[in-house]
């Protein structure tokens, strides 16, 4: 963060004081810093006035708010948190989002009889997809749940993000009803997550859930929790429930390093700050905000095969 901030001091400080931006512009920073300030996750460890004055330094010369966008960018960058984000109200050459690529495609492995395998992939969208989702994960649970099963192997590989509330309530049923986690945010302010009768809820409040919800026919089940780089935002949300839990192991690559909870702020002309405001913390409240390692780091071709191994060994000693 503080290399990052240095960049952003160099960037502007040869312009600062020489053409200041407009009134209209100022007030509009000022908003953005005020949010910033009092939301973000990083808050304590940066100067604001210092912070600001280089941040209208990089809109010197600025008549427009439109004209302003890209030292907003700079500013998230600033913040350091590797996870905020900036959405102009209206599109700005040199701002244009990235032409849209198409996530990898992870197909599901295939297992012997007595391991159960569950892919929890990356959701966004409508309720209605959201809410088809979870119809979908806890389906195929039920059709691949029996009673001879040893454990489970929880695929999160690929997971890139999106809603963490439906993924939980898919991964319900061999999560269990417990506490799950935590978001913790600047001011050490705990909001609690967990999953109850296939209901998401954050500080006792739905965010989630189904009416038709499964249980497992062996609850508490040994389970194998498998991650890569692309395991990020809401998929290291899932990895952060699985942690701590009885009877329960990491396989295979370190998480993207996003383990940290978004909020929403809309800005006065339209335009979005999606800032880093909390990190998630498992149900002991060991915190993350980082990469989550494995208990197990493997190559990609070894993990399936050692973590089928490891859970037959857990199955046997839990007997």
């Amino acid at each position: 963060m503080v290399k990052l901030c240095m960049l952003f001091f160099l960037v502007t400080s040869c312009h600062a004081e020489r053409r200041p931006p407009s009134p209209a512009v100022q007030k509009y920073l000022e908003e953005v810093v005020r949010i910033m300030q009092a939301n973000s996750i990083n808050r304590a460890a940066i100067n604001w006035v210092a912070f600001k004055k280089n941040l209208l330094a990089q809109a010197s010369g600025a008549k427009t708010i439109e004209q302003a966008y890209p030292a907003v960018v700079f500013a998230i960058v600033a913040l350091g948190d590797k996870h905020s984000a900036f959405v102009p109200a209206s599109p700005v050459k040199g701002l244009e989002a990235p032409a849209d690529k198409q996530p990898p495609v992870y197909l599901d492995e295939p297992v012997p009889q007595d391991i159960g395998y569950i892919r929890i992939p990356w959701v966004v969208g409508s309720q209605e997809k959201l809410d088809a989702y979870i119809t979908s994960v806890q389906a195929q649970i039920k059709e691949r749940d029996k009673p001879e099963l040893k454990g489970w192997l929880v695929d999160l590989r690929g997971n890139m993000g999106g809603n963490m509330w439906p993924m939980l309530v898919g991964a319900g049923p061999i999560l269990g009803e417990d506490t799950l986690g935590y978001c913790i945010d600047a001011n050490n302010t705990k909001t609690v997550w967990r999953y109850e009768k296939g209901k998401a809820l954050c500080d006792g409040d739905i965010e989630a859930e189904t009416a038709n919800y499964y249980t497992l026919k062996s609850v508490n089940p040994v389970v194998a929790v498998l991650t890569d780089t692309l395991t990020a935002s809401s998929g290291e949300a899932v990895a952060v429930a699985f942690k701590a839990r009885k009877h329960t192991r990491s396989f295979g690559a370190g998480t993207c390093g996003v383990s940290t909870g978004r909020s929403r702020f809309y800005l006065s002309d339209g335009s979005v700050l999606l800032l880093t405001t909390a990190v998630f913390a498992d149900r002991r409240l060991v915190r993350y905000g980082h990469s989550i390692a494995p208990d197990e780091p493997l190559k990609p071709a070894e993990v399936v095969a050692r973590a089928i191994g490891w859970i037959r060994a857990e199955y046997k000693a839990k007997k």
